[in-house]
Protein backbone atom coordinates (compact mmCIF):
# COMPACT_ATOMS: atom_id res chain seq x y z
CA UNK A 1 0.00 0.00 0.00
CA UNK A 2 2.83 2.39 0.89
CA UNK A 3 4.49 1.79 -2.48
CA UNK A 4 1.22 2.57 -4.27
CA UNK A 5 0.96 5.89 -2.41
CA UNK A 6 4.59 6.74 -3.15
CA UNK A 7 4.17 5.88 -6.83
CA UNK A 8 1.04 8.01 -7.08
CA UNK A 9 2.81 10.92 -5.35
CA UNK A 10 5.82 10.62 -7.66
CA UNK A 11 3.63 10.55 -10.76
CA UNK A 12 1.61 13.56 -9.59
CA UNK A 13 4.59 15.74 -8.77
CA UNK A 14 6.53 14.68 -11.87
CA UNK A 15 3.59 15.73 -14.04
CA UNK A 16 3.23 19.06 -12.21
CA UNK A 17 6.97 19.68 -12.52
CA UNK A 18 6.95 18.85 -16.24
CA UNK A 19 3.92 21.07 -16.87
CA UNK A 20 5.65 24.01 -15.15
CA UNK A 21 8.90 23.59 -17.10
CA UNK A 22 7.09 23.18 -20.43
CA UNK A 23 4.93 26.22 -19.65
CA UNK A 24 8.05 28.34 -19.11
CA UNK A 25 9.79 26.97 -22.20
CA UNK A 26 6.80 27.79 -24.40
CA UNK A 27 6.56 31.29 -22.90
CA UNK A 28 10.26 31.83 -23.60
CA UNK A 29 10.12 30.54 -27.17
CA UNK A 30 7.04 32.62 -28.01
CA UNK A 31 8.70 35.83 -26.84
CA UNK A 32 10.77 37.45 -29.61
CA UNK A 33 14.34 38.44 -28.92
CA UNK A 34 14.57 42.16 -28.24
CA UNK A 35 16.51 44.13 -30.84
CA UNK A 36 18.39 47.25 -29.78
CA UNK A 37 17.47 50.09 -32.12
CA UNK A 38 19.57 53.20 -32.92
CA UNK A 39 18.07 56.05 -30.93
CA UNK A 40 18.74 59.20 -28.97
CA UNK A 41 18.55 58.32 -25.29
CA UNK A 42 17.00 60.69 -22.77
CA UNK A 43 17.03 58.72 -19.50
CA UNK A 44 19.52 59.53 -16.74
CA UNK A 45 20.88 56.23 -15.41
CA UNK A 46 22.55 55.44 -12.11
CA UNK A 47 24.50 52.18 -12.09
CA UNK A 48 24.91 50.92 -8.53
CA UNK A 49 27.58 48.34 -7.76
CA UNK A 50 27.27 47.03 -4.18
CA UNK A 51 30.40 45.12 -3.24
CA UNK A 52 32.43 43.61 -0.44
CA UNK A 53 35.99 42.29 -0.73
CA UNK A 54 36.06 42.22 -4.53
CA UNK A 55 39.65 43.35 -5.17
CA UNK A 56 40.14 40.44 -7.58
CA UNK A 57 37.09 41.31 -9.68
CA UNK A 58 36.16 44.97 -9.27
CA UNK A 59 38.61 46.24 -11.91
CA UNK A 60 37.09 44.14 -14.69
CA UNK A 61 33.60 45.07 -13.57
CA UNK A 62 34.16 48.83 -13.55
CA UNK A 63 36.21 48.82 -16.76
CA UNK A 64 33.26 47.16 -18.49
CA UNK A 65 30.84 49.72 -17.06
CA UNK A 66 32.86 52.78 -18.09
CA UNK A 67 33.03 51.39 -21.64
CA UNK A 68 29.26 51.33 -22.00
CA UNK A 69 27.83 52.59 -25.29
CA UNK A 70 25.74 55.16 -23.50
CA UNK A 71 26.04 58.97 -23.26
CA UNK A 72 28.40 59.84 -20.41
CA UNK A 73 26.28 62.88 -19.58
CA UNK A 74 23.41 60.52 -18.74
CA UNK A 75 25.46 57.99 -16.79
CA UNK A 76 26.28 57.97 -13.09
CA UNK A 77 28.22 55.20 -11.36
CA UNK A 78 27.95 54.57 -7.63
CA UNK A 79 30.13 51.97 -5.97
CA UNK A 80 28.81 51.17 -2.49
CA UNK A 81 31.33 49.38 -0.32
CA UNK A 82 30.06 47.04 2.38
CA UNK A 83 32.98 47.33 4.81
CA UNK A 84 35.59 45.67 2.59
CA UNK A 85 38.77 44.56 4.35
CA UNK A 86 40.86 44.37 1.18
CA UNK A 87 41.89 46.82 -1.54
CA UNK A 88 38.52 47.06 -3.28
CA UNK A 89 37.98 50.80 -2.73
CA UNK A 90 41.47 51.85 -3.81
CA UNK A 91 41.26 49.87 -7.03
CA UNK A 92 37.75 51.15 -7.75
CA UNK A 93 38.63 54.81 -7.24
CA UNK A 94 41.65 54.50 -9.49
CA UNK A 95 39.51 53.20 -12.34
CA UNK A 96 36.55 55.54 -11.86
CA UNK A 97 38.80 58.62 -11.89
CA UNK A 98 39.73 57.81 -15.48
CA UNK A 99 36.16 58.28 -16.72
CA UNK A 100 34.33 61.39 -17.89
CA UNK A 101 31.10 60.66 -16.05
CA UNK A 102 29.67 61.31 -12.61
CA UNK A 103 30.75 58.81 -9.96
CA UNK A 104 31.02 58.25 -6.23
CA UNK A 105 32.46 55.63 -3.90
CA UNK A 106 30.23 55.31 -0.86
CA UNK A 107 31.09 53.57 2.39
CA UNK A 108 28.26 52.00 4.36
CA UNK A 109 27.87 53.33 7.85
CA UNK A 110 29.23 51.20 10.67
CA UNK A 111 25.80 50.00 11.82
CA UNK A 112 24.73 49.07 8.26
CA UNK A 113 25.79 46.03 6.28
CA UNK A 114 24.57 43.77 3.50
CA UNK A 115 23.54 44.22 -0.11
CA UNK A 116 20.09 45.62 0.62
CA UNK A 117 21.54 48.42 2.74
CA UNK A 118 24.18 49.05 0.09
CA UNK A 119 21.57 49.40 -2.65
CA UNK A 120 19.34 51.59 -0.48
CA UNK A 121 22.26 53.87 0.41
CA UNK A 122 23.16 54.19 -3.25
CA UNK A 123 19.61 55.01 -4.31
CA UNK A 124 19.32 57.68 -1.61
CA UNK A 125 22.13 59.72 -3.19
CA UNK A 126 21.49 58.76 -6.81
CA UNK A 127 20.56 61.32 -9.47
CA UNK A 128 19.30 58.88 -12.09
CA UNK A 129 15.71 58.20 -13.04
CA UNK A 130 16.53 54.55 -13.74
CA UNK A 131 18.55 52.49 -11.26
CA UNK A 132 20.63 49.67 -12.77
CA UNK A 133 22.16 47.07 -10.46
CA UNK A 134 25.02 44.63 -10.91
CA UNK A 135 27.54 42.93 -8.61
CA UNK A 136 31.21 43.67 -8.13
CA UNK A 137 32.29 40.35 -9.64
CA UNK A 138 30.23 40.78 -12.84
CA UNK A 139 31.17 41.86 -16.34
CA UNK A 140 28.43 43.48 -18.45
CA UNK A 141 28.70 43.87 -22.21
CA UNK A 142 29.09 47.23 -23.93
CA UNK A 143 25.40 47.58 -24.85
CA UNK A 144 24.14 46.48 -21.46
CA UNK A 145 22.89 49.87 -20.25
CA UNK A 146 21.73 50.90 -23.73
CA UNK A 147 19.66 47.72 -24.08
CA UNK A 148 18.01 48.22 -20.69
CA UNK A 149 17.22 51.87 -21.35
CA UNK A 150 15.93 51.13 -24.84
CA UNK A 151 13.44 48.58 -23.47
CA UNK A 152 12.52 50.96 -20.64
CA UNK A 153 11.87 53.96 -22.90
CA UNK A 154 9.87 51.82 -25.31
CA UNK A 155 7.65 50.09 -22.74
CA UNK A 156 7.82 52.23 -19.59
CA UNK A 157 8.42 49.17 -17.40
CA UNK A 158 8.76 49.70 -13.66
CA UNK A 159 11.30 46.88 -13.41
CA UNK A 160 13.49 45.14 -15.98
CA UNK A 161 15.23 41.81 -15.38
CA UNK A 162 18.09 40.58 -17.54
CA UNK A 163 20.01 37.38 -18.34
CA UNK A 164 23.07 36.24 -16.41
CA UNK A 165 25.65 33.67 -17.49
CA UNK A 166 28.70 32.00 -15.97
CA UNK A 167 32.01 32.81 -17.61
CA UNK A 168 35.27 30.84 -17.97
CA UNK A 169 34.08 27.36 -17.01
CA UNK A 170 37.15 25.17 -16.39
CA UNK A 171 35.89 22.08 -14.54
CA UNK A 172 32.74 20.07 -13.96
CA UNK A 173 31.55 22.10 -10.97
CA UNK A 174 31.79 25.32 -12.98
CA UNK A 175 30.13 23.74 -16.04
CA UNK A 176 27.34 22.43 -13.80
CA UNK A 177 26.76 25.91 -12.37
CA UNK A 178 26.81 27.37 -15.87
CA UNK A 179 24.10 24.98 -17.02
CA UNK A 180 21.99 25.69 -13.95
CA UNK A 181 22.32 29.48 -14.11
CA UNK A 182 21.49 29.43 -17.83
CA UNK A 183 18.38 27.38 -17.14
CA UNK A 184 17.33 29.71 -14.34
CA UNK A 185 17.63 32.68 -16.70
CA UNK A 186 15.20 31.00 -19.10
CA UNK A 187 12.79 30.26 -16.24
CA UNK A 188 13.07 33.88 -15.10
CA UNK A 189 12.27 35.12 -18.59
CA UNK A 190 9.51 32.58 -19.13
CA UNK A 191 7.83 33.54 -15.88
CA UNK A 192 7.85 37.23 -16.74
CA UNK A 193 6.68 36.65 -20.32
CA UNK A 194 3.78 34.55 -18.97
CA UNK A 195 2.90 37.31 -16.46
CA UNK A 196 3.83 35.07 -13.53
CA UNK A 197 7.29 36.30 -12.51
CA UNK A 198 9.00 33.98 -10.06
CA UNK A 199 12.72 34.56 -10.56
CA UNK A 200 15.26 37.22 -11.35
CA UNK A 201 18.96 37.75 -10.75
CA UNK A 202 20.34 40.71 -8.82
CA UNK A 203 23.41 40.75 -11.04
CA UNK A 204 21.33 42.18 -13.91
CA UNK A 205 18.41 44.22 -12.66
CA UNK A 206 16.89 47.67 -13.19
CA UNK A 207 13.99 49.65 -11.77
CA UNK A 208 13.05 53.29 -11.51
CA UNK A 209 13.95 55.25 -8.43
CA UNK A 210 10.32 56.30 -8.11
CA UNK A 211 9.18 52.66 -8.19
CA UNK A 212 11.66 51.70 -5.46
CA UNK A 213 10.38 54.54 -3.29
CA UNK A 214 6.72 53.74 -4.03
CA UNK A 215 7.05 50.13 -2.81
CA UNK A 216 9.10 51.43 0.17
CA UNK A 217 12.24 49.69 -0.93
CA UNK A 218 13.12 46.57 1.01
CA UNK A 219 10.75 47.34 3.87
CA UNK A 220 9.04 44.13 4.91
CA UNK A 221 11.66 41.89 3.27
CA UNK A 222 14.68 43.10 5.21
CA UNK A 223 14.65 40.33 7.81
CA UNK A 224 17.10 38.21 5.81
CA UNK A 225 20.27 39.33 4.01
CA UNK A 226 19.23 37.92 0.64
CA UNK A 227 16.17 38.66 -1.51
CA UNK A 228 17.26 42.01 -2.93
CA UNK A 229 16.20 40.67 -6.33
CA UNK A 230 13.35 38.12 -6.26
CA UNK A 231 11.57 39.43 -3.16
CA UNK A 232 11.72 42.96 -4.54
CA UNK A 233 10.37 41.60 -7.83
CA UNK A 234 7.32 40.26 -5.98
CA UNK A 235 6.73 43.62 -4.30
CA UNK A 236 6.97 45.57 -7.54
CA UNK A 237 4.86 43.11 -9.52
CA UNK A 238 2.16 43.24 -6.85
CA UNK A 239 2.09 47.03 -6.92
CA UNK A 240 2.45 47.33 -10.70
CA UNK A 241 1.14 44.11 -12.28
CA UNK A 242 2.17 43.62 -15.89
CA UNK A 243 4.84 46.32 -15.67
CA UNK A 244 7.82 44.02 -15.13
CA UNK A 245 9.82 43.27 -18.27
CA UNK A 246 12.51 40.79 -19.23
CA UNK A 247 15.33 41.77 -21.57
CA UNK A 248 15.70 38.83 -23.93
CA UNK A 249 18.74 40.20 -25.69
CA UNK A 250 22.20 38.65 -26.00
CA UNK A 251 23.89 42.05 -25.83
CA UNK A 252 22.42 42.53 -22.36
CA UNK A 253 23.94 39.37 -20.83
CA UNK A 254 25.94 39.98 -17.66
CA UNK A 255 28.74 37.49 -17.02
CA UNK A 256 29.80 36.30 -13.58
CA UNK A 257 32.29 33.69 -12.31
CA UNK A 258 31.14 30.38 -10.87
CA UNK A 259 31.61 29.51 -7.22
CA UNK A 260 35.13 28.09 -6.96
CA UNK A 261 34.47 25.04 -4.77
CA UNK A 262 31.74 22.86 -3.28
CA UNK A 263 31.67 24.74 0.02
CA UNK A 264 31.09 28.11 -1.65
CA UNK A 265 28.56 26.55 -4.01
CA UNK A 266 26.53 24.99 -1.19
CA UNK A 267 26.60 28.19 0.85
CA UNK A 268 25.32 30.17 -2.14
CA UNK A 269 22.50 27.71 -2.81
CA UNK A 270 21.42 27.71 0.85
CA UNK A 271 21.38 31.50 0.67
CA UNK A 272 19.20 31.34 -2.46
CA UNK A 273 16.85 28.80 -0.90
CA UNK A 274 16.37 30.92 2.23
CA UNK A 275 14.34 33.46 0.22
CA UNK A 276 11.55 31.00 -0.42
CA UNK A 277 10.49 30.74 3.21
CA UNK A 278 9.46 34.40 3.51
CA UNK A 279 8.43 35.20 -0.07
CA UNK A 280 4.69 35.24 0.78
CA UNK A 281 4.15 34.43 -2.89
CA UNK A 282 1.85 31.42 -3.16
CA UNK A 283 2.90 30.47 -6.69
CA UNK A 284 6.57 30.72 -5.78
CA UNK A 285 6.05 28.53 -2.71
CA UNK A 286 3.97 26.06 -4.73
CA UNK A 287 6.56 25.75 -7.51
CA UNK A 288 9.38 25.50 -4.99
CA UNK A 289 7.57 22.66 -3.25
CA UNK A 290 7.01 20.86 -6.56
CA UNK A 291 10.67 21.18 -7.53
CA UNK A 292 11.87 19.93 -4.14
CA UNK A 293 9.47 16.98 -3.81
CA UNK A 294 10.03 15.85 -7.41
CA UNK A 295 13.81 15.84 -7.02
CA UNK A 296 13.66 14.34 -3.52
CA UNK A 297 11.39 11.45 -4.50
CA UNK A 298 13.42 10.67 -7.62
CA UNK A 299 16.60 10.74 -5.56
CA UNK A 300 15.14 8.39 -2.93
CA UNK A 301 13.86 6.00 -5.61
CA UNK A 302 17.29 6.08 -7.24
CA UNK A 303 19.02 5.22 -3.97
CA UNK A 304 16.44 2.50 -3.28
CA UNK A 305 17.01 0.90 -6.68
CA UNK A 306 20.76 0.72 -5.95
CA UNK A 307 20.24 -0.71 -2.46
CA UNK A 308 17.64 -3.34 -3.41
CA UNK A 309 18.85 -4.01 -6.96
CA UNK A 310 15.30 -3.61 -8.23
CA UNK A 311 13.68 -1.60 -11.00
CA UNK A 312 10.55 0.41 -10.37
CA UNK A 313 9.06 1.29 -13.74
CA UNK A 314 7.09 4.19 -12.33
CA UNK A 315 10.42 5.65 -11.20
CA UNK A 316 12.03 5.00 -14.59
CA UNK A 317 9.21 6.65 -16.53
CA UNK A 318 9.10 9.67 -14.21
CA UNK A 319 12.86 9.99 -14.44
CA UNK A 320 12.70 9.95 -18.25
CA UNK A 321 9.94 12.56 -18.17
CA UNK A 322 11.96 14.88 -15.94
CA UNK A 323 15.13 14.39 -17.96
CA UNK A 324 13.22 15.17 -21.17
CA UNK A 325 11.72 18.48 -20.02
CA UNK A 326 14.98 19.49 -18.33
CA UNK A 327 16.89 18.78 -21.54
CA UNK A 328 14.45 20.91 -23.54
CA UNK A 329 14.90 23.74 -21.03
CA UNK A 330 18.67 23.53 -21.09
CA UNK A 331 18.74 23.20 -24.87
CA UNK A 332 16.89 26.54 -25.11
CA UNK A 333 19.24 28.01 -22.51
CA UNK A 334 22.49 26.85 -24.09
CA UNK A 335 21.27 27.97 -27.51
CA UNK A 336 20.56 31.48 -26.23
CA UNK A 337 23.87 31.73 -24.35
CA UNK A 338 25.90 29.97 -27.10
CA UNK A 339 26.97 27.23 -24.68
CA UNK A 340 25.66 24.05 -26.31
CA UNK A 341 28.86 22.18 -25.44
CA UNK A 342 27.67 22.19 -21.83
CA UNK A 343 24.96 19.68 -22.78
CA UNK A 344 27.71 17.04 -22.69
CA UNK A 345 27.39 17.28 -18.90
CA UNK A 346 23.61 16.99 -18.92
CA UNK A 347 23.13 13.45 -17.53
CA UNK A 348 25.59 13.72 -14.67
CA UNK A 349 24.26 17.21 -13.92
CA UNK A 350 20.74 15.82 -13.55
CA UNK A 351 21.93 13.33 -10.92
CA UNK A 352 23.84 16.06 -9.10
CA UNK A 353 20.76 18.30 -9.18
CA UNK A 354 18.53 15.65 -7.62
CA UNK A 355 21.10 15.12 -4.88
CA UNK A 356 21.82 18.71 -3.94
CA UNK A 357 18.22 19.96 -4.27
CA UNK A 358 17.16 17.20 -1.87
CA UNK A 359 19.88 18.14 0.59
CA UNK A 360 19.33 21.90 0.35
CA UNK A 361 15.57 21.48 0.64
CA UNK A 362 15.94 19.49 3.86
CA UNK A 363 18.56 21.69 5.50
CA UNK A 364 18.00 25.28 4.33
CA UNK A 365 15.13 25.89 6.76
CA UNK A 366 17.19 25.26 9.88
CA UNK A 367 20.83 25.81 8.99
CA UNK A 368 22.81 29.02 8.64
CA UNK A 369 25.34 29.90 5.99
CA UNK A 370 28.50 31.92 5.46
CA UNK A 371 28.57 34.62 2.82
CA UNK A 372 31.14 37.35 2.19
CA UNK A 373 32.95 36.32 5.38
CA UNK A 374 29.83 36.76 7.48
CA UNK A 375 27.73 34.20 9.33
CA UNK A 376 23.95 34.28 8.86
Amino acid sequence: MMLVILNFTLITFSLLYSFYILWQIISWINAPEYVLKPQIFKTKVTVIVPCRNEEKNIANCLKAIIKQNYPTSLLEILLVDDHSTDGTIGIAEGILKSGSFSWKCIQLKENNHGKKNAITSGIEVSSGELIVITDGDCIPQQNWVASIVSLYEENNFHMICGPVAIINENNFLECFQSLEVAGLSILAGGGIFSNNPLLCNGANLAYTKKTFETVKGFQGIDSIPTGDDTLLLFKINKEFPGKVGYLKNKESIVYTPAQPNLKCFSQQRIRWASKGFISKNLLNSFIGTIVFITNFLLFMYFVGSLVYFSINWVFINCLILKFTVDFLLLYCATEFFNKKKLLLYFLISELVTMTYVSWIGLTASFTGYNWKEREY
